[in-house]
């Protein structure tokens, strides 16, 4: 990110809501890879919990989700399942939302966030990160309490944090990216 877009991305900010692709899709990018839900999510974990009949399942202990470009780390993970083709709901439907619990950490590329829960929904293509939230790119960063990606158009919201001073907070690194 050029530290004029980063700057552009502070005005925007002090309204508590960023909008435009140029700024959003800098900042949302550790979810990149979940834009495209053509791409096959792998999911790992220490233990699953799967309630075929209510569509969900339960990943806990070291979960990493990959999907594209993006890796996410949580401590707990609730999955919600479509029906498939058959009508069937569990692991052989579609990922409708994940729900990451504990400290969560995404990632893709030079962009980092994280978290103390993350909700992704598939349909809606909208994340939600609450809960001492920190995004960067590169030594860019914003921090806040409450950050929401709109994954198909980019806009990004920033809340504070009510008992931390109020306010969200950007550093600005001037020094040109190689």
């Amino acid at each position: 990110m050029r530290a004029g877009q980063f700057i552009a991305v502070c005005v925007a900010v002090s309204s508590f809501t960023m909008t435009g692709p140029a700024l959003a899709q800098n900042l949302g990018g550790a979810f990149d890879g979940m834009r495209n839900s053509g791409e096959p999510i792998q999911i790992q974990a220490d233990r699953l919990e799967v309630a075929d009949q209510k569509g969900t399942a339960v990943f806990s202990g070291n979960v990493e989700v990959v999907q594209g470009s993006t890796f996410m780390k949580t401590s707990k993970l609730l999955v919600y399942y479509g029906k498939d083709a058959q009508g069937n709901a569990g692991p052989g439907g579609n990922v409708l939302r994940i729900e990451a619990t504990g400290k969560v950490a995404v990632r893709s590329n030079d962009q980092f966030a994280s978290a103390n829960r993350a909700v992704v929904n598939m349909e809606t293509q909208m994340a939600t990160l609450d809960g001492d939230v920190s995004v960067s790119q590169g030594t860019n960063i914003i921090t806040g309490c409450l950050v929401t990606v709109n994954m198909k158009t980019n806009d990004i919201g920033v809340e504070p944090c009510a008992g931390k001073g109020g306010r969200v907070k950007v550093l600005i690194d001037r020094a040109p990216s190689n």
